[in-house]
C-alpha cells in the first residue's frame, strides 16, 4: 500500500482518540512506576542515609553486596522458596480435582479458603506459639515418645525455610484449590466421560486430561506465587521468623526492609531492591521462555 500524504494524515487523525484516552494511564506509570524506578537505580548508586545528602559511589553497594556472605545466603533462601512453589501448586491441583465432584465442595472450598483471609502477620504470631521449641506440637511429640520429630520449627537454620514452606503452603492453599476448581468447572464433561469410556483410570484423565486443561491456571499461579518469594513474602517472614536464625530464613524484601530501616543504609538497602529487579526479570523471561519452547513443540 502506497503511503500518500492523505493516507498519513488520515492515520494521524485515528490516532489522536487512542493517544488522547491513553495519555492519563501513562501519565500515572510514569509518575508512580518509572519514576521511583529510576530514583531506586540512582539511589542504589549513592551513600545515602535518608537524613544528608547523597554522595554518588558507583557501583560500591554492589561490590559489597558481591563480598557479603549473608547476602549470598539471602539468595539462596529466595532460591529455595522458589522450589517451594512446586509444593504450593501441586497440592491444590490435586485437591481440586478430588474435591470437585463432593456435594459438599462449595462448603470444603470455603473451609480452605479462610487462612487465606487471615493476615499473614497474624498467622505468623500463632504458628510462633503453636510450633515453639516447647509449644503445643513439640509438646505432644515428647509426649507420645516421638520426640526425635520434635524439630526446632524456627531455631534450627537447617529447618526454618521448610517451616516457611509448609505454613505458606497452608495460607495458600484455598486460593490454589478456587483457582484451579474454576478451570475444572470450564472442562466438558464429555472429555472426562469419554476417557472414562476408553478406560483410563484416575492418574491418566489427571496426566492427560486435566493437567493440559489446566496449564494456563498453573502457568499464572506458577508466576503468581515466584514473583511473591520475591515481593510478598516479607510479612510473613516478619510474622513468622523474622529473618532467623540469623539469616537463615531472611529474603531479599526482608533484608531491605532491615538495611532501609535498622541500618539507615538507603543506599544498599536500594542496591538490594534492584538485584530484586534483575532476580524478577530473569523468573518472568525464564516462563517465557518455557512456554515459548512448549508451544513450538505443540507445533512441531
Amino acid at each position: 500500500m502506497i503511503r500518500t500524504p492523505r493516507t498519513r494524515a488520515r492515520r494521524r487523525r485515528a490516532l489522536g482518540p487512542g493517544v488522547g484516552f491513553a495519555l492519563p494511564q501513562m501519565l500515572l506509570i510514569a509518575v508512580f512506576v518509572l519514576w521511583p524506578l529510576c530514583m531506586v537505580f540512582y539511589y542504589s548508586t549513592t551513600k545515602y542515609d535518608g537524613l544528608s545528602d547523597p554522595i554518588p559511589v558507583g557501583l560500591a553497594n554492589f561490590e559489597f553486596l558481591a563480598t557479603w556472605s549473608d547476602f549470598h545466603r539471602i539468595l539462596l533462601n529466595n532460591l529455595l522458596l522458589v522450589g517451594g512453589v512446586v509444593f504450593w501448586v501441586f497440592v491444590p491441583f490435586v485437591l481440586a480435582i478430588f474435591i470437585f465432584p463432593m456435594r459438599s465442595a462449595s462448603a470444603v472450598r470455603a473451609v480452605l479458603y479462610i487462612p487465606a483471609m487471615l493476615p499473614p502477620i497474624i498467622v505468623g504470631g500463632v504458628f510462633r506459639i503453636v510450633l515453639a521449641d516447647d509449644g503445643p506440637v513439640n509438646t505432644f511429640l515428647r509426649s507420645i515418645g516421638l520426640g526425635w520429630l520434635a524439630p526446632g520449627w524456627f531455631t534450627d537454620a537447617n529447618f526454618v525455610l521448610i517451616t516457611v514452606v509448609l505454613v505458606i503452603g497452608w495460607a495458600t492453599l484455598g486460593s490454589g484449590v478456587l483457582f484451579y476448581s474454576t478451570g475444572i468447572a470450564a472442562i466438558s464433561p464429555s472429555y472426562i466421560e469419554a476417557a472414562l469410556l476408553d478406560g483410563a483410570n484416575r492418574r491418566q484423565l489427571i496426566w492427560h486430561i486435566y493437567r493440559p486443561a489446566l496449564r494456563p491456571i498453573t502457568r499464572f499461579w506458577v508466576l503468581l506465587l515466584t514473583v511473591s518469594t520475591v515481593t510478598g513474602f516479607f510479612p510473613w517472614i516478619y510474622g513468622l521468623t523474622q529473618g532467623g536464625p540469623g539469616v537463615a530464613s531472611t529474603t531479599l524484601d526482608y533484608a531491605i526492609y532491615v538495611t532501609l530501616n535498622q541500618g539507615s543504609q538507603l543506599g544498599r538497602g536500594a542496591a538490594i531492591a534492584v538485584v530484586s529487579l534483575f532476580f524478577i526479570a530473569m523468573i518472568v523471561l525464564i516462563q517465557a521462555g518455557m512456554r515459548r519452547i512448549r508451544r513450538a513443540e505443540e507445533w512441531s
